[in-house]
């Protein structure tokens, strides 16, 4: 009988670049999934840690200039390529690196989440916890949107009434539209509010947020290819051009800082003791740890199971906010969540029970084929 904690995937190479027959390990890649969402779900507590002057209050401001969150960002992934380096030589997988071919989608999938997790810094610093992680979660619609786009994927009525469900969830987390809005009992107000005491910037920070969404879906979308490729191999190319995206945002946004009123932008670092304590936390847990658990398990995981229990980052995040930052968690971010989620995670969901039940659908055939053969062997004997 078929091991249940393993899957097999095609042959899709010659095995010269660490491609070809490889077997998921469905239980390792359960846990490599739920390490890697909980070190994402701690950047809004090690960002905050990292920049601000008072690392509890936000009006205090930042030890550094705005475009500080995009610079965490090129930090952490600095990390990762410095971690999957290490990894390489010591997994003796250099040879393997080095008959890898660098394919575009191997490239824009690194640039697309270094540009997410820049611009996501950035919203983590910038406005609330709940918004900034909840509108980083319409990445998985993004990425269903792009494969109809470019792919050519139907999508069923369910996967378009989840795109609604996710885009209503984002007013709702936005206030846009809720229990209380505009003054009513539940209403509508398309009046932005772009600053609050705590979050003078708050508008742009979640312009961010949608932003690193978009990009984060973008990377899921072109993850989707060369699957077959080594977990090391792939790690070094994809936090080499997550390096790039990174620092392509921290440019763009420190030289605003050139900008007459825009000086707040430059990037200004003067960080104390504690900043330095928290960013050196933020780039090794989720830089190098979270990330790469997170390629681990979309080597070992079907993209329904992955797709699904990387949502475990937003309760993290929210736990943060709530607990340790105080931020208010109202009856309209509670709504907006639970569209956005499950907007995106029951597609995944359905995938993940239809794959479930393929498997055991295989596993009774490929049974039945050994008894029959069993049998027959029997017969031949007599």
């Amino acid at each position: 009988m078929a091991d249940t904690n393993k899957s097999k995937n095609p042959d899709m190479g010659n095995g010269k670049d660490g491609s070809g027959s490889y077997e998921m390990r469905l239980g390792f890649g359960t846990i490599a999934m739920l390490i890697s969402a909980t070190g994402m779900g701690l950047v809004p507590l090690f960002s905050r840690w990292a920049t601000r002057t008072d690392m509890f209050d936000g009006a205090a401001g930042f030890n550094a200039g705005d475009s500080i969150g995009a610079l965490m960002a090129v930090g952490r992934m600095g990390m990762g390529v410095l971690f999957f380096l290490v990894l390489l030589v010591a997994t003796h997988k250099v040879h393997v690196f080095k008959k890898l071919k660098l394919t575009p989608a191997i490239a824009l999938g690194g640039l697309m989440i270094g540009m997410s997790l820049a611009c996501y810094v950035t919203s983590t610093l910038l406005t609330t916890v709940s918004n900034a992680v909840l509108f980083i979660y319409i990445g998985p619609v993004i990425c269903v949107l792009l494969a109809r786009i470019f792919r050519k994927e139907p999508m069923s009525p369910l996967q378009w009434i989840c795109l609604g469900a996710v885009f209503i969830g984002m007013l709702f987390g936005e206030g846009l539209l809720g229990f209380g809005v505009g003054g009513q009992a539940f209403g509508f107000d398309f009046n932005l509010a772009p600053s609050t005491a705590e979050f003078p910037m708050k508008g742009i920070g979640d312009a961010f947020g949608v932003a690193s969404g978009f990009f984060y879906g973008a990377s899921m979308f072109f993850n989707g290819y060369r699957k077959d490729a080594d977990t090391t191999a792939r790690g070094v190319w994809n936090f080499i051009f997550a390096v790039i995206g990174a620092g392509a945002i921290t440019i763009v946004l420190n030289s605003l800082g050139a900008t007459p009123g825009m000086e707040n932008w430059a990037l200004n670092v003067h960080f104390t003791t504690f900043n330095w304590i928290g960013a050196v936390l933020l780039w090794i847990i989720c830089g190098p740890i979270a990330l790469g658990f997170l390629l681990v398990a979309g080597r070992n995981l079907p993209a329904a199971d992955y797709g699904t229990i990387a949502y475990w980052e937003v309760p993290v995040a929210l736990f943060c906010g709530l607990v340790i930052f105080g931020e208010p968690f109202t009856i309209n971010t509670a709504l907006g969540a639970i569209l956005i989620i499950g907007g995106g995670a029951i597609p995944s969901i359905k995938g993940m029970v239809a794959g479930r039940k393929q498997k055991q659908q295989e596993e009774i055939s490929e049974n039945l084929a050994a008894r029959l053969e069993e049998e027959a062997d029997k017969e031949n004997l007599r």
